[in-house]
C-alpha cells in the first residue's frame, strides 16, 4: 500500500514537470518569434529600447537615438505593447515629486540617558610610571 502510494505521487510529480517543461518551450517559443527588428522590449537589467537588428544569439537594441547596445537575446525580459513615453512621464511625476520639498516638522531626538553606574565603572587613565635615571655600571679597579 505504501509503496503503490509512493509510486503514484512520484508519476503525478513527473507528469507535473512534463506539462510545466513543455509551456516554458512554447513561451520560450514564442518569445523568439517576437524578437524582430522594431519591436520595443525591455531588457533584463530594465533598460527599455528597440530591436534594431537580429543575428543569431544575439540582437542590435537602440535605448535612445545614436545608442546602440549588442546584447544577448536572454537579456530580453519582455516585449513592450503600451508606448514607452507613458512610462517615462510616470517616471517624470515620481522625480518631480520626490524633488518638490515637503515641509516637515524638525525631528526632536531624545538625549540619551547615561546610568550612573557605567561611569563609575570605568577604570582612572593610567598615567606612564617614571623611570630612575640607569645606575652606572661599578668599574673593576685593577691592581
Amino acid at each position: 500500500m505504501d509503496q503503490s502510494l509512493l509510486l503514484v505521487v512520484a508519476a503525478g510529480m513527473f507528469v507535473m514537470m512534463f506539462f510545466s517543461s513543455r509551456k516554458r518551450k512554447r513561451q520560450a517559443a514564442e518569445m523568439a518569434d517576437k524578437v524582430q527588428p522594431g519591436a520595443k522590449v525591455m531588457l533584463n537589467s530594465g533598460i527599455f529600447a528597440t530591436i534594431i537588428s537580429v543575428d543569431g544569439d544575439r540582437a542590435l537594441v537602440e535605448s535612445t537615438p545614436g545608442t546602440r547596445l549588442e546584447v544577448s537575446k536572454a537579456a530580453i525580459v519582455r516585449f513592450i505593447t503600451e508606448p514607452v513615453a507613458a512610462e517615462a512621464e510616470v517616471a517624470e511625476d515620481a522625480v518631480v515629486a520626490a524633488v518638490t520639498p515637503v515641509a516637515k516638522a524638525p525631528a526632536k531626538k531624545a538625549a540619551a540617558a547615561k546610568p550612573a553606574a557605567s561611569a563609575a565603572a570605568k577604570p582612572a587613565a593610567k598615567t606612564p610610571a617614571k623611570k630612575a635615571p640607569a645606575a652606572k655600571p661599578a668599574t673593576k679597579s685593577v691592581k
